[in-house]
């Protein structure tokens, strides 16, 4: 293959990689970052190049990508770093098979550690959870399912209220989980939060990123429901391991911003309309914050 052509090749596999985490509405922060962990496992693979510093470049290349694609998503930020930290600086004298494993392992690696760490957070709030709460959340977390689904395996019963995320709908996703699961259920519109939230227990919510100062972002409506909870008494938990953790600040955030045509707004002269996705929860209206070290009433960054 000649080199214009395996560039031309290199370049089409990273532009559909990239383009796919940024269009990617439906995985949660800590399934995007594995899932370009798995990117990652296959351009080492699949790369065209001859030397172990030019699949070495590439990759490079392509996590910095990744890492940059969903700003408001901590956790893919986090697993890119890492995995940038967790190569050899310098591969001058490696094979080119050895670079390609080295890139390999390090991927599958961190994939398990981001499922240990969700897997323990959930436990240690599976852990304090009583049999028979009634649990409210927002939005599509993987970590909330899998709490969800801890808790059924473990026997402890159950019932959920969870809301439709508009926009993007995630709840019903959710919904069918639940389904699957036998728990009941009280599947409401956003608007409704204020109307059923003094029903629950706890409110938990996943996060796409927690900031330095315990700020959280998340599907917008986060904030909403906080207040809503705060209001009523119910605590605030969020649920998010230390691949979520992040850096920043709050005046350092971008949140994301979707297409509007998405709200299904028909064309008018003097609106304008704005779909962003995600909003800032301060560390105020948090009572409890689980990760994989277990339940804190004081947020501690990881980062």
């Amino acid at each position: 293959m000649s080199d214009s052509v395996a560039e031309r090749s290199n370049e089409a596999f990273k532009e559909r990689r990239i383009r796919a985490v940024k269009n990617d509405l439906d995985s949660g922060a800590s399934l995007l970052a594995r899932k370009a962990l798995a990117d990652l496992i296959d351009y080492a693979e699949e790369c065209q190049t001859d030397t172990a510093q030019g699949l070495y470049h590439e990759l490079m290349n392509l996590s910095e990508s990744l890492r940059l694609a969903r700003p408001s998503m901590a956790a893919l930020e986090s697993a890119m770093l890492r995995w940038q930290e967790k190569m050899p600086e310098d591969v001058s004298h490696w094979s080119l098979g050895a670079t390609r494993e080295t890139a390999v392992e390090v991927s599958e690696q961190l994939e398990r550690a981001m499922e240990d760490a969700q897997r323990n957070a959930v436990q240690a709030l599976v852990d304090v959870l009583k049999p028979g709460v009634t649990l409210m959340t927002h939005s599509c977390s993987s970590s909330v399912m899998a709490l969800f689904k801890r808790l059924h395996d473990e026997g402890k019963a159950f019932r959920a209220i969870i809301t439709e995320s508009q926009p993007g709908m995630e709840g019903r996703k959710l919904a069918r989980h639940l389904d699957k699961l036998g728990v009941e259920t009280l599947y409401i519109t956003d608007a409704q939060m204020g109307n059923f939230v003094m029903q629950a227990d706890r409110v938990i919510v996943g996060a796409d990123s927690l900031l330095r100062d315990g700020t959280l972002v998340n599907k917008a409506g986060t904030k909403l429901l906080a207040l809503t909870a705060q209001d009523a008494g119910v605590p605030f938990v969020v649920l998010a391991d230390s691949f979520k953790h992040s850096a920043s600040l709050p005046e350092d955030v971008i949140l994301e911003a979707m297409p509007e045509d998405e709200l299904d707004l028909p064309g008018l002269h003097h609106v304008e309309a704005h779909n962003i996705y995600f909003d800032l929860t301060p560390g105020r209206l948090i009572d409890v914050w689980v990760d994989e070290y277990g339940p804190s009433t004081q947020f501690k960054s990881r980062r």
